[in-house]
């Protein structure tokens, strides 16, 4: 049988294969993803060990359950993967405090480390690798001249072990910049904050998570340090005839050449979130000028920036040519449309540019350079939300109003005679 007279020279040549194929598979999918070559796993090199230890272990199961029906061993396979990729990111949690994935949006997932569709997917591909990858590749190893095979595994041991600490390494010093970053963002400088960035590039576009992650503390960061008048800035923005209008005279004179420009005004013509894409501008660009100007950076940039950041002239639910072809994600591609239009017509500095590409980071892969982006990204979330959460209230409002007539008319029917305010 291919399970017997296994020694470990081909153990050791059979986990670096798989592990191999299980990067190619990563890379695969995250470039596919994430729309760029990605480098994916941890290690430098072209290896997910990951795929080698769950091929070696259902590899091992199969030699124990080779007699049961496929549907109990696809259960099997589901059960033994799903515990290994849970277990695996549960010690990456506890020893680096960092979630290098995270399935918290899927349906039926443990503490967002395993979901029921990413299980079902592993067993389907565990079938896959034993039926048809496994023999192959077996056959193959095993017609390997011995010698040649010797060496090949013990340069591959050396390489991996060499490769791993390395890694290890690597992405402690990664979670040390990451807390030094967190306890210090708004002592460090723009440049030293991109230095940080830059770093550790490989590693956040390989885990997207980790981008999120590091969005989600520094947010977090941000809204710690103004929290004392966070409720206060949207207040200052009240209703008028031209829209929301704050107060300052000198938040007026930076954006005056904007807000009044003709295109710029077409932005009321579209619904965002619960508003107008020129009103949901607006909100961002003035809170970002007072937090800005609150933090000592640069508010002139931040509130221009801001205004500027959804220049985009469609309706982002329901686009298509020559706006946005219909195929095409409007939460990646918008930023550049955005930027397109205000270059065309505003002269920007780098800071407003940088606001404008990045507002969406980490949906778009690469992070703000300057902490008034940060800043800008911060509050169109935040407005966002809010919104959204605006429109969840008024919905419901509308719906209980909607409902009240017929339940009314139910209880006049149920009586059998109408109901009158004066008896006789």
């Amino acid at each position: 049988m291919i399970f017997d007279n296994i020694i470990i020279f081909d153990i050791i040549v059979l986990f670096a294969i798989y592990s191999f194929m299980g990067w190619i598979i990563e890379v695969v999918y995250r470039s596919i993803t994430q729309r760029q070559l990605i480098n994916a796993g941890f290690l430098y090199g072209p290896f997910v060990p990951l795929y080698g230890f769950c091929t070696g272990l259902i590899i091992l199961l199969e030699s124990l359950i080779r007699t049961w029906p496929l549907p109990i061993k696809f259960i099997a396979y589901g059960i033994i993967l799903t515990t290994i990729e849970y277990f695996t990111g549960f010690i990456f949690e506890k020893a680096f405090q960092l979630k290098l994935w995270d399935y918290s949006e899927n349906k039926f997932n443990i503490h967002g480390r395993v979901c029921l569709l990413f299980s079902m997917l592993w067993a389907v591909m565990a079938i896959i690798f034993i039926i048809f990858i496994h023999p192959a590749v077996f056959n193959y190893v095993q017609s390997l001249d011995r010698s040649f095979l010797r060496i090949a595994s013990i340069v591959l041991f050396v390489y991996g072990v060499t490769d791993f600490v390395f890694s290890i390494v690597s992405i402690t010093e990664f979670r040390r910049k990451i807390a030094y970053l967190y306890s210090e963002y708004f002592n460090l400088s723009n440049a030293e904050i991109e230095n940080i960035f830059n770093s550790f590039k490989r590693l956040s576009t390989a885990f997207p998570n980790l981008s999120r992650y590091i969005d989600n503390n520094i947010n977090a960061e941000i809204k710690n340090k103004i929290s004392s008048f966070l409720k206060s800035i949207p207040g200052k923005i009240i209703p008028g005839k031209d829209g929301r209008r704050p107060f300052e005279k000198e938040f007026h004179e930076i954006i005056k050449d904007i807000y009044e420009h003709d295109e710029v005004l077409k932005l009321k013509l579209h619904y965002h979130h619960n508003s107008s894409i020129y009103e949901h501008a607006m909100d961002v660009s003035y809170f970002s000028y007072k937090v800005c100007k609150f933090l000592k950076l640069d508010y002139q940039s931040a509130a221009r920036g801001g205004l500027l950041h959804d220049f985009f002239l469609y309706d982002w639910r329901h686009h298509d040519v020559p706006d946005l072809p219909e195929e095409k994600y409007h939460g990646i591609e918008h930023p550049k449309i955005a930027l397109a239009n205000a270059s065309k017509y505003f002269v920007l500095n780098d800071i407003e540019k940088d606001i404008i590409i990045k507002h969406m980071w980490p949906l778009t892969l690469v992070p703000p350079k300057y902490k008034e982006s940060f800043i800008v990204s911060f509050a169109d979330k935040y407005f966002a939300s809010k919104e959204f959460v605006n429109k969840f209230k008024q919905s419901k409002i509308q719906n209980r109003a909607n409902r009240q007539p017929d339940t009314h008319k139910t209880r006049k029917k149920r009586m059998g005679r109408p109901i009158s305010r004066h008896r006789k």
